[in-house]
């Protein structure tokens, strides 16, 4: 159990998306954190304790927005929101105050254990924690609830650029540039079009400012599958902090089971998910190998229909 209260945030608008009972089963696990979620899709009957669902519609969010950061801000789709993440506590502030740490989570993920990785001493010495080594992660990032860390959107020159733009510039994370950070660049040395909060949190870390980038995510399968058991989240021996569907949840060959009470353990493979218990028939039972083979159909037509036309 953690000594330090920690809140994750989400704002979330339209309707609950298919992973949301896989995401609140993981949640169970982690009692230490609170969850809060500002939506306007309704209660999660699922959820458990450390969760709580804020009703608020778009509308009021983008109001909220405007007048904490006191000023208009460019706020017309939900999608939006990603680019106001760090300034959520000043923007969320008042829902904030008990905490010592807060930051932002996605639904399209599962946890494993948090305080494996999010210890005391984790906590005690960073005031940034996001859970890859080269830039801040949307999906998952902590920030030390205090007035530095607090205002640190303000220490970008085009913060007011983007947030009173409509386009998304991955402002939290690295403006677009992963690859080149993944590849060795530094960030001050990447092609980027703005001061992203990655080239801010690493200039501000040379005044002090103490920095938790680690590989605690995993974001895709290979051939071996990732075990979910409970409060454990596993690839062979090794332990991750959380798994974020976002390259697998709209590829034709993947598919989340409909599972009316998400299991104590399963298993997370490239095509899709099933129970643990049931070894030999899981996969054959809980994974939609009809729908992989209709959307993949679907795709190998479509591509032979455009190679001929090009062809013409």
């Amino acid at each position: 159990m953690l000594s330090k209260k920690i809140c994750l945030v989400v704002c979330y608008f339209g309707s609950w998306p298919d992973s949301a009972d896989l995401f609140l089963k993981s949640c169970q696990y982690n009692s230490s954190v609170d969850f809060l979620l500002f939506s306007d899709c309704g209660s999660l009957p699922h959820a458990p304790d450390n969760v709580r669902v804020v009703p608020m519609s778009f509308a009021e969010m983008k109001q909220r927005t405007s007048e904490q950061l006191e000023m208009k801000v460019a706020l017309d789709r939900p999608y939006k929101l990603c680019d106001f993440k760090t300034a959520y506590g000043t923007i969320l502030e008042d829902y904030l105050e008990e905490y010592d740490f807060w930051g932002c989570t996605d639904l399209d993920l599962v946890y494993g254990r948090i305080d494996d990785f999010i210890t005391d001493d984790v906590l005690n010495q960073h005031d940034v924690i996001a859970a890859r080594p080269w830039y801040l992660t949307g999906f998952f990032f902590l920030f030390r609830n205090c007035e530095r860390t607090n205002q640190l959107y303000e220490q970008s020159r085009d913060h007011e650029r983007v947030y009173q733009n409509d386009d998304h510039f991955s402002f939290i994370e690295c403006n677009f540039a992963w690859q080149q950070l993944r590849n060795g660049t530094s960030i001050f040395d990447a092609d980027t079009d703005i001061e992203s909060m990655t080239e801010v949190i690493r200039r501000e870390e040379q005044n002090g400012l103490q920095v938790h980038f680690s590989e605690m995510a995993r974001e895709s399968v290979d051939w071996r599958p990732l075990l979910w058991n409970r409060d454990r989240l596993t690839e062979g021996g090794r332990e991750w902090l959380l798994f974020h569907f976002v390259f697998h949840k709209d590829h034709w060959a993947f598919s989340l089971p409909n599972w009316k009470r998400v299991p104590d353990s399963y298993y997370i493979s490239k095509f899709g998910l099933w129970n643990r218990d049931t070894p030999l028939t899981g996969p054959l039972r809980d994974i939609d190998w009809s729908g992989i083979l209709q959307r993949g159909t679907k795709k190998t037509v479509e591509r032979l229909v455009g190679n001929s036309n090009s062809a013409c």
